[in-house]
């Protein structure tokens, strides 16, 4: 980003620099994987610019992050902004990071204009910095949102363990989150998000905003193949049960099938985790993650068990066992109508003529729409679509019509305007 960026509010340049700079490795993107110290440090740096610009931070026991103005008082209710910290190995410093800094930035601009009398708001506002977003250590994704909205046991998520074994809870523990700190604001009235497209619809589209209805739906599968671990020298070809053999050719057989006989879907063989895995043992473990999307749910169950059975194929040419360690279907979700419409037409207000979409990936506001929480997901274009990657890219002028659009949704929103129906 360069200094014609954004000017509203607090100085987004200089604090999306900073923020970058955290876990960021010369040619290999940023790597600040949920709970991990350069996710600390994020927490502490977005902490201390919300306590300095005169937000009350508060923590939930599972690490959510509030800054929160409270303008309207006790008993007022809330309106929350955000996304997450948290990236990918060698991700991108857009992904999650600009929504969680320009709802800062809003925040901070709409603080000032109260200061000043120039803004009276009905409801409060929090910045939120969501835990465990992208699901790259802990699964399952969306971790933090999930446990806020109830639709995930608290001590469940607190249980989740990474490949080391290392607990979510111990992780928080590590980087100074024990539980709860300060007065965590009560479940909102509304929650928008800003946050890239991590596709080209947008720019192929020559807009700049885009407001999401709905999402695909997912079915995500988990195989692992089990087989006998075995020297790869001396043990003969016929007695080997290769477990890697297996998964390579159940992935082999996913693919040719969804493409040839779900061509709509998007699939991926994503994750492969492999045991003993050492170069001189025959594999005796495999377990391979997969993914399918679309907007179909009855494809979905189709391609679904059509895969499943190659899996089964595999394994039995292959002297291997299959398990399914996972089938998690995710419906599709609809953003709140209501939302929907204030957002396109706070967009226009701006200047902007919004792109109706919907979104393929999850995000913290579909987890929060899906248990009742009104919500909005705003998107901005990213550069050639690039997502998860050091290339990820959205152009300043991008950036200023999102944070613009998002100013005035939540001064709208903070003055009264919708009315939350649970």
């Amino acid at each position: 980003m360069d200094s014609a960026t954004v000017t509203a509010g607090s100085n987004v340049i200089e604090i999306f620099d900073r923020m970058s700079a955290i876990g960021a490795h010369p040619g290999q993107g940023i790597t600040r994987l949920a709970a991990s110290a350069e996710d600390g440090a994020a927490r502490g740096l977005f902490a201390d610019w919300m306590a300095k610009g005169g937000a009350r931070i508060a923590t939930d026991a599972i690490g959510n992050q509030f800054a929160c103005f409270d303008w309207a008082g006790e008993g007022a209710g809330w309106i929350f902004a955000g996304s997450h910290l948290d990236s990918q190995p060698r991700g991108g410093r857009f992904d999650g990071t600009l929504g969680v800094l320009a709802a800062g930035c809003a925040a901070l601009d709409l603080d000032a204009r109260v200061r000043t009398g120039g803004f009276r708001p009905r409801r409060n506002l929090a910045v939120v910095n969501w835990t465990n977003e992208e699901g790259a250590r802990f699964q399952p994704s969306l971790t933090g949102s999930a446990v806020f909205s109830g639709a995930l046991p608290l001590e469940e998520a607190l249980a989740l363990e990474d490949g080391a074994g290392v607990a979510l809870r111990d992780a928080l523990g590590a980087i100074g989150v024990t539980g709860e700190t300060g007065k965590v604001p009560p479940l909102p009235d509304a929650y928008v998000e800003l946050h890239v497209e991590q596709g080209r619809i947008l720019t192929e589209a020559v807009r700049r905003i885009g407001v999401v209805e709905g999402t695909w739906a997912a079915r995500k599968i988990t195989a692992a193949w089990i087989g006998r671990a075995a020297h790869t020298g001396p043990t003969p070809m016929a007695d080997r049960r290769d477990a890697l053999l297996a998964a390579a050719q159940g992935i082999t057989a996913f693919e040719a099938l969804v493409a040839a006989h779900y061509p709509h879907l998007h699939r991926s063989a994503a994750r492969l985790v492999i045991e003993p895995n050492s170069p001189n043992v025959v594999v005796e473990r495999a377990m391979v993650w997969f993914e399918l999307r679309g907007l179909d749910v009855a494809e979905l169950r189709n391609a679904g068990a059509a895969a499943i059975a190659t899996f089964e194929k595999a394994a039995r040419e292959t002297g291997t066992r299959l398990e399914i360690a996972a089938d998690v279907l995710r419906a599709p979700a609809g953003m709140d109508d209501r939302l929907v419409t204030l957002a396109g037409e706070t967009a226009r207000r701006c200047g902007f003529e919004p792109l109706s979409m919907h979104s393929v990936a999850g995000h913290d506001a579909v987890a929060l729409q899906n248990t009742g929480i009104p919500s909005a997901l705003i998107f901005i274009p990213s550069v050639d679509g690039a997502a998860h990657h050091p290339d990820e890219l959205t152009r300043p002028e991008d950036v200023e019509a999102g944070l613009t659009v998002l100013t005035e949704m939540l001064r709208r929103l903070a003055e009264g305007e919708f009315h939350a129906e649970r």
